[in-house]
């Protein structure tokens, strides 16, 4: 598996096995909520670190194909962030 593949499982993959973990677990209340948002929040500021370095390195490499390979890859991570926006908002 090349590291473009693997980056796209762990970019789509993570956000959701962490969504669905919190919402299988649930919140009790008020503040286990909240302390599930921001367990939802680094995991996407991770993700966006490791997509980051990822842009910034094939960026230096000029290499293209990584370089557009990487840029998509914010798509699932704005997905991920809308989802975190909907869960704080309900």
């Amino acid at each position: 598996m090349n590291p473009h593949q693997r980056r796209w499982l762990v970019v789509c993959l993570l956000p959701l096995l962490l969504a669905a973990v919190l919402a299988w677990r649930g919140a009790a209340d008020a503040k286990d909520a909240l302390l599930n948002g921001i367990m939802l929040v680094c995991g996407a500021v991770f993700l966006f670190k490791y997509v980051l370095f990822a842009l910034i390195g094939a960026h230096l490499r000029q290499d293209s194909y990584g370089r557009r390979q990487a840029a998509l890859q914010m798509l699932p991570l704005a997905v991920f962030v809308l989802y975190i926006v909907y869960y704080f908002i309900r």
